[in-house]
């Protein structure tokens, strides 16, 4: 995992910067012409399809009075071969979801199978992209913390005998989400990330710093393909950077969401810091996450942004 993050993250911001330079003179008019034809300044919609990437958060929110319901499955590892039907034997789940307390704040709460986790979450809208490109990308906070039930998996004691508590048991996410919808078809994130554990292996750093990137390509109006990759910086312990691939498919009121990645943890916590499958080797997991957003009561705020 010794990687140039700073190469990585120059390539990829110039590129940004050329599509947007390219794009906002095209088929972004979402970009251009707004002010000629005195068209009124938007806000840039459906930037992705819900509010994952694929296990990133994404720049789309959930509208204010709306709640998200999400199911997500990892199934195993595919080379665990045929007798455990390549990893269908070997599943796990989380639960919850999101909810629109204004357009712009959202908050979240799951509970997933992998060490017992609970999770709760908060999203902010800091800046929305416009259709005329004074603002040419999205900007949004989120921040997350997880209670891993060690106590009972591990029998209340770390290997060195210090006793696990609640406390011990927390860790943290804190992000940027910095998007750009640079057409009506390809929209781009950067997410930089810390993550922070209050206890950690000997061989795990208690604090982790990582930059996601993901990317969505829409292929009919109701089917997109996306993409991310999670790379940790400076890490030298035997996890690996998180990479899956999937589809979004839209069908009615659900999106489908499926891929493969070689993280089986779906909390923040763990496909950031704690993925252990490698591709090279068959490290991979078939998932899905489905999202369905209910309505809980009418508001007369604008809804989702992107």
């Amino acid at each position: 995992m010794q990687l140039n993050i700073r190469k990585i993250t120059s390539v990829f911001t110039l590129s940004l910067a050329c599509f947007n330079v390219t794009l906002a003179q095209d088929d972004l008019n979402l970009l251009g012409d707004s002010a000629v034809a005195n068209v009124p300044v938007e806000n840039v919609n459906n930037a992705f399809k819900t509010t994952t990437v694929i296990n990133l958060q994404s720049a789309m929110m959930v509208g204010a009075g709306e709640w998200d319901f999400k199911i997500n499955h990892r199934f195993g590892e595919l080379n665990t071969g045929a007798y455990n039907a390549f990893g269908i034997d070997a599943a796990s789940v989380r639960i919850g979801g999101e909810f629109g307390v204004t357009k712009n704040v959202n908050i979240g709460i799951a509970r997933s199978g992998v060490n017992k986790t609970y999770d709760g979450s908060l999203k902010v809208k800091l800046l929305n992209q416009k259709t005329d490109n004074s603002m040419p990308l999205s900007l949004l906070y989120y921040g997350n913390v997880a209670f891993i039930n060690r106590v009972k998996r591990d029998g209340g004691v770390t290997a060195s005998g210090k006793k696990i508590g609640f406390v011990q048991s927390l860790a943290f996410v804190n992000q940027l989400i910095i998007a750009s919808k640079l057409s009506e078809a390809f929209t781009v994130q950067l997410s930089p990330s810390i993550v922070h554990f209050n206890l950690a292996s000997p061989s795990v750093d208690n604090t982790l710093y990582a930059l996601g990137m993901g990317a969505r390509a829409k292929v009919t109006p109701r089917t997109t393909i996306n993409a991310e990759w999670i790379p940790v910086m400076g890490y030298k312990g035997t996890y690996k950077n998180n990479l899956s691939v999937g589809v979004d498919l839209e069908t009615g009121g659900h999106i489908f969401q499926l891929h493969l990645t070689n993280s089986q943890g779906m909390a923040p916590q763990q496909f950031i810091g704690q993925t252990q499958g490698d591709w090279l080797n068959g490290g991979i997991h078939f998932g899905f996450n489905i999202s369905r957003v209910f309505k809980l009561y009418n508001t007369n705020t604008e809804g989702s942004g992107d």
